[in-house]
């Protein structure tokens, strides 16, 4: 029977992959909150297994978000609701000093009941005074973890995992781009990222890893029984 599970959630994210831009400008529901031991575990989830017991966590609290966990190596951990979005995100310390600011910033105004547009619109402020800044050097970002959810016509739904790479004001016709056919970029600007979706041998393995934390994830944001 898990084997089945398995196979079908894989089957599930193949069929996401190509929805698995993050879709910021899309209206977003409610914030999602979780209980602070789940929304750590899923956090760190992002990474690679060796990464996790050293990465910085922050997580969201009815004002924002605020840190629960030092690190000890590069990586900073969340679980992104940016644009509506709900996913786990880990930035080296180029994205924790240059993007993460305007991910965190993201969920703090939606709490305070800022619509989509209003938000997008903070944002765009933001870079134009100088608050939010491109990163200056290259990157990754990761978001490995198969408990990834996406908006997708107003509703999440699971997406593919994958890393990305920093890569701003960039766009597909400078790197010949096409999502669900090969690295594509997400959002170009000064934030931009190039997506590259992981393998599916590891997608495999990181399903069964995360069987239970995916069952426990879908159950907390409603998305299961």
């Amino acid at each position: 029977m898990k084997l089945f599970t398995i196979v079908l959630l894989l089957s599930m994210l193949l069929a996401a992959q190509d929805t698995a831009t993050h879709n910021h400008d899309a209206k977003g529901g409610p914030v999602i909150m979780l209980s602070r031991d789940l929304e750590m575990r899923l956090a760190v989830d992002a990474l690679p297994p060796h990464l996790r017991d050293g990465a910085g966590i922050m997580i969201l609290t009815s004002t924002g978000y605020v840190k629960a966990k030092d690190a000890t190596n590069a990586f900073t951990c969340i679980v992104s609701r940016r644009g509506g979005n709900f996913y786990p995100v880990c930035f080296d310390q180029e994205g924790t000093r240059t993007i993460l600011p305007a991910y965190m910033d993201d969920a703090t105004l939606r709490l305070k009941g800022e619509s989509s547009e209003s938000v997008e619109r903070h944002m765009a402020e933001g870079f134009a005074q100088g608050l939010y800044r491109p990163p200056a050097r290259p990157g990754i970002a990761y978001m490995l973890s198969p408990a990834t959810y996406l908006l997708n016509n107003g509703k999440l739904t699971r997406t593919i995992a994958h890393v990305m790479f920093y890569a701003p004001y960039l766009t597909d016709a400078d790197i010949g781009g096409a999502m669900g056919k090969s690295p594509f970029v997400d959002r170009p600007g000064p934030h931009g990222m190039i997506i590259v979706p992981a393998g599916s041998k590891e997608r495999e393995t990181n399903i069964t890893q995360s069987h239970d934390l995916i069952v426990e994830v879908e159950r907390a944001i409603g998305l299961a029984p």
